[in-house]
């Protein structure tokens, strides 16, 4: 199929994609946030063990050549505007990530929404996901109101599992349970390894309409830990039919706790095997500035596939392929 033809077959999905990013606009106007514009060309790249940004070029008038990535997240610069003041900021961008598969439920470069509300918490956030949903569903023909169930990470593996989270809190005993069901752990792997051996087998296909707040202390990324829930961080993922659209923190302000975090998961990555960057002190001075927030980020073009689904298409739309113009499959293969 050549680029015209790709575009020709998928125009119903794609005449959804346009309705759809300027909903999210009017949605987001309309709650008094301001939109933002970050560098997609950034000079350090975050420290996520599993993600991988694209390393690229570029050379000054003078011919003097530096590396730089493109972000795989606008997260790093809306904190540090966040610490200059800014307190309801949303940006719509494109960003990327190396190492993707091309089609399915990912492409290399893709659409996020990422907001953030200072003087806030993760629980406001849940609320503005839901807003956000709705809004769009009244908007749209044939789109059936949202009605998430939010449930802690505790509940979910009570009901899918059937066994109590709390008892399964370290490593030690992560591992055990993965070894009595079956799936051949290996010895030294990390907690969240051994966690999303279970998770992803037994509870994420499951999840409906589900936001899952309450995430285990060793996955908290950059969420601030509960206050009330031992051994649990305020991070939260929003899924629909058994699809990530999400990831939330009520976010960490503490910057050396944000320095350890970030030391550790470079001593991840070494130990992955993967590319190590240097630390953005930058940022690091910024997470001690900021208030209590909390912020989002929601992946567009699955936002569209869902919807799309839902407005009278022959079928349903399930692979993001139908929602982008020219993915990568089409452009490299």
């Amino acid at each position: 199929m050549n680029h015209v033809e790709h575009i020709q077959n998928n125009k119903v999905y794609l005449d959804v994609r346009w309705q759809i990013l300027r909903l999210i606009r009017e949605y987001f106007w309309s709650e008094n946030f301001v939109e933002v514009e970050t560098p997609l060309l950034l000079k350090l790249p975050g420290q996520e063990p599993y993600l991988s940004p694209m390393r690229l070029q570029l050379h000054d008038e003078n011919g003097t050549a530096y590396t730089g990535f493109l972000h795989t997240s606008p997260e790093y610069a809306m904190k540090k505007m966040l610490a200059a003041g800014y307190e309801k900021i949303f940006s719509l961008c494109k960003v990327f990530r190396d190492y993707e598969s091309f089609g399915g439920t990912h492409n290399p470069e893709f659409t996020m929404i990422e907001w953030y509300r200072t003087n806030s918490d993760f629980y406001v956030i849940m609320d503005d996901v839901e807003g956000l949903f709705n809004f769009i569903s009244n908007k749209l023909p044939s789109a059936s109101k949202f009605l998430f169930e939010r449930m802690h990470m505790r509940d979910a593996w009570q009901k899918f599992v059937g066994v109590n989270l709390n008892e399964y809190l370290t490593t030690e005993k992560m591992f055990a349970l993965c070894e009595q069901k079956g799936y051949k752990p290996a010895t030294g792997e990390a907690y969240e390894d051994l966690f999303y051996r279970v998770f992803l087998n037994e509870i994420e296909p499951k999840l409906e309409t589900v936001i899952l707040h309450h995430y285990p202390k060793q996955m908290a990324a950059l969420a601030k830990m509960s206050e009330t829930e031992i051994g649990y961080a305020e991070r939260f993922e929003v899924y629909v039919g058994g699809l990530e659209i999400a990831n939330a923190f009520g976010e960490l302000t503490d910057a050396q706790e944000q320095l350890k975090r970030f030391q550790e998961e470079h001593k991840k990555r070494q130990e992955l095997g993967k590319d190590v960057f240097d630390i953005d002190m930058e940022f690091i001075e910024a997470v001690g500035k900021m208030s209590a927030s909390g912020g989002i980020a929601l992946g567009v073009d699955r936002l569209v596939q869902l919807f799309a689904s839902l407005q009278g298409a022959e079928q349903a739309c399930q692979n993001i392929d139908s929602v982008l113009v020219l993915p990568a499959s089409k452009l490299f293969n």
